[in-house]
């Protein structure tokens, strides 16, 4: 999503996110133009001051903000599972614009329209992300089973864009700290199970393959599938073991980050050692002991910290960092 979509392209650096990033004036979410120096530098915080203070005074490193499963329908009224799904993205909007810090990107993790991602959905999720682009705050997407494809397209992208995978919205942001690589997992609209595919997987490779040598962390809605009881329906990525197979190959791999299980949970991939951040969603949770809410992730030259920032600050988990060491 957003004003960053789809350059590859163009050569992998600095440069090409920016030409990318800001030449899309038709999008309905921009970023004012930045100098190479100022990116490499991570001078985005630097180049705007903040707005409120810090609460946690912390401002070291570069800070993306982490998203999942906003679930947004045309009615922001509309309730489920006791949440108001546009109220809650509200708030974490309005948390993030007041962190006193000016993150580098907002990634919202898949599933941001309701149910089947109707046209009106996306209008209702632009609106509410509005404050973001307001405050020069770029926003990237990855598509869930609750998403549709072309209307997504249609909403939160510009005709000319390159798609450097066909069918499949996909991103690389490279700062000087590290890199995101983003994937679509959507495979059927309103149908649990997601998938990568064969063209998917061979772009990943090639984009890990090239990108800078950087700390990278993979992000897409889809949680991996577990082994199946037999007569078990998936309800995960299906092809998420070629992935890792896929992952495995690059060292600069650190972290794979995925949503669509409604909860927050970090745990290490056995094969790889590959580090598994499962995203808390912004609006409903499955079960009431668990926290919405979103996640801060400040990139450092030797570590990403991510942290739970809970609706309910009164949440058990409400702070809990997780540290991945670059190594």
């Amino acid at each position: 999503m957003s004003s960053c979509q789809h350059w590859h392209n163009l050569p992998v650096t600095a440069e090409a996110i920016c030409l990318r990033s800001f030449s899309r004036t038709t999008m309905p979410i921009t970023f004012p133009p930045i100098s190479r120096r100022q990116w490499l530098k991570g001078g985005l915080a630097a180049a705007f001051a903040p707005r409120l203070a810090s609460a946690r005074g912390d401002t070291d490193g570069e800070l993306w903000v982490l998203f999942s499963d906003t679930h947004i329908a045309a009615d922001m009224k509309l309730e489920a599972r006791g949440a108001v799904m546009a109220e809650n993205l509200s708030r974490c909007v309005n948390q993030v614009l007041g962190i006193g810090q000016k993150p580098f990107g907002v990634l919202v993790n898949g599933d941001c329209a309701y149910l089947d991602g109707q046209q009106t959905d996306y209008d209702a999720f632009v609106k509410l992300i509005e404050p973001l682009r307001e405050s020069a705050i770029q926003v990237h997407c990855t598509l869930g089973n609750h998403d549709d494809r072309k209307h997504f397209i249609g909403a939160m992208t510009s005709p000319q864009d390159p798609r450097p995978v066909e069918g499949r919205h996909v991103e690389l942001l490279s700062s000087a700290t590290m890199n995101w690589v983003l994937l679509d997992t959507l495979q059927e609209v309103n149908k649990t199970p997601g998938e990568l595919g064969d063209l998917q997987r061979g772009w990943l490779d090639r984009t890990l393959a090239s990108c800078p040598e950087r700390p990278t962390v993979v992000m897409a809605h889809h949680n991996p599938q577990a082994a199946l009881p037999a007569g078990g329906k998936p309800t995960g990525m299906m092809d998420s073991d070629a992935m890792f197979e896929v992952l495995g190959r690059h060292k600069k791999v650190k972290a794979f980050v995925y949503g669509h299980t409604h909860s927050w949970e970090h745990k290490v991939h056995e094969a790889t050692g590959i580090h598994l951040i499962n995203l808390p969603p912004v609006a409903y949770v499955f079960s009431k002991e668990r926290p919405n809410g979103w996640v801060s992730a400040r990139a450092t030259r030797e570590k990403l910290i991510l942290e739970l920032r809970a609706l309910n600050p009164a949440h058990d988990q409400h702070g809990q960092k997780v540290e991945i060491v670059w190594g």
